[in-house]
């Protein structure tokens, strides 16, 4: 690491595909400051990248700053102290924790460990154990669940970083979500559940305020079974077939389907022996659609008579897009939507960043969207790939 002069330091993670607009934007917006890039890699692989700046301001004003300019960036984390210790020093890692708890008067904490680049046989969850245990023997109280302080531990080369985060004041203080997923013991039906939970937090949506959804490129399911989970009705629209045996769980669910394509549903639902709950019809067949969780319309969003068929539901007070389309086609799809939706409705759409073009990706969809919906926001998620996550809200 740098020698340090200024006042403040802090670690701006980012995911490496973005790692050169990232570094673009931090100049531009803290062009004062020193900005000295890192990578990490792992099989010649850049698996993490990570930004040293050294500034004279303080945590608000940075987050200020690049917060509305660079959604490319992960997570920021102030630096308290930096130890050269390798191997491991236990003892001097705990003085250090023990020293930012007493500084601040914090009466519970958790600890983060994140290894970059540090050889050691000892994973990351151990030495947080290992850390968690030794302090709760001095006298600190462990918090696992609602800590009044976020403790980072940062092995990176022969140096072990510490920093931390209040809890009181900031929404964000997980730094690896792929750990903290893998702890979550719930069931879901793939990877895109967890997108969706980033961005309700994130964008700080609270689905109680929302009852019906429309789910376009829904397969397998993701989505519709993270919002039926939590007590929203949904339609969804794909032309491939659903996870029916994990949505179909204390749920109603109905799939309309082209008439010719029904029997053969009705028979593979039968070999599944699935379908106590689920019912099959096609788009013209009466049915009362209010008594289902899920509706699952089996067909492409771009059909002819599908905004037709979509008015038959109602409005909706939240659109949800993740189809695997060029971002000005979801964009097309959004805007064309929109006539569906109630005033003030939420929409959430990942915009796949199909080359290296990000910028001009983001630009395109963001004029095409401001159309129908305002206050847009944009933020790469920790379970986004090669895309960047859209939240708006339509227009009155």
């Amino acid at each position: 690491m740098a020698n340090h002069n200024l006042k403040y330091i802090y670690l701006i993670f980012a995911d490496h595909k973005f790692n050169k607009i990232v570094e673009k934007q931090l100049f531009t917006v803290l062009p004062s400051c020193n900005i000295q890039p890192y990578r990490v890699y792992s099989n010649n692989k850049a698996v993490t990248v990570f930004f040293e700046v050294e500034s004279q301001e303080n945590l608000d004003s940075v987050l200020a700053k690049i917060s509305n300019t660079s959604p490319f960036i992960d997570f920021i984390l102030p630096v308290d102290i930096i130890l050269n210790t390798k191997p491991i020093d236990y003892s001097k890692i705990e003085d250090a924790i023990s020293k930012v708890i007493d500084t601040f008067k914090y009466r519970s904490f958790k600890i983060e460990v994140k290894k970059l680049g540090y050889s050691s046989s000892e994973t990351a969850k151990s030495i947080e154990v290992h850390l968690g245990r030794d302090l709760e023997k001095k006298g600190y109280v462990a918090d696992l669940n609602n800590p009044e302080v976020a403790i980072y531990c940062i092995l990176l080369n022969n140096s072990t970083i510490i920093g931390h985060l209040d809890t009181s004041k900031n929404n964000e203080i997980i730094l690896d979500h792929f750990r903290q997923a893998n702890k979550e013991k719930v069931e879901v039906i793939n990877r895109a559940e967890y997108k969706l939970k980033e961005a309700l937090q994130i964008f700080r949506i609270d689905l109680k305020q929302h009852k019906r959804a429309l789910d376009i490129g829904a397969a397998p399911g993701g989505w519709t079974h993270y919002l039926s989970q939590h007590g929203i009705k949904v339609v969804a629209v794909d032309n491939a077939f659903l996870d029916y045996k994990k949505l179909g769980n204390g749920k109603n669910i109905l799939i309309i389907a082209d008439t010719k394509e029904v029997p053969q549903i009705k028979k593979s639902i039968n070999i599944d022996s699935i379908s106590s709950n689920i019912f099959v019809c096609g788009p013209k067949d009466k049915i009362r659609i209010n008594k289902f969780d899920i509706i699952h319309i089996k067909a492409n969003i771009e059909k002819n008579n599908m905004i037709k068929l979509l008015k038959k539901f109602g409005k909706f007070d939240l659109l949800t897009i993740d189809a695997n389309i060029s971002p000005l086609e979801s964009a097309y799809i959004a805007n064309t939507l929109s006539s569906l939706l109630e005033y003030n409705a939420t929409l959430i759409m990942s915009i796949k960043l199909v080359t290296k073009a990000f910028s001009k990706h983001i630009s395109d969809v963001v004029n095409e969207i401001s159309k129908n919906y305002c206050f847009i926001k944009l933020k790469k998620l920790p379970h986004n790939r090669q895309e960047i996550t859209l939240c708006a809200i339509k227009k009155v």
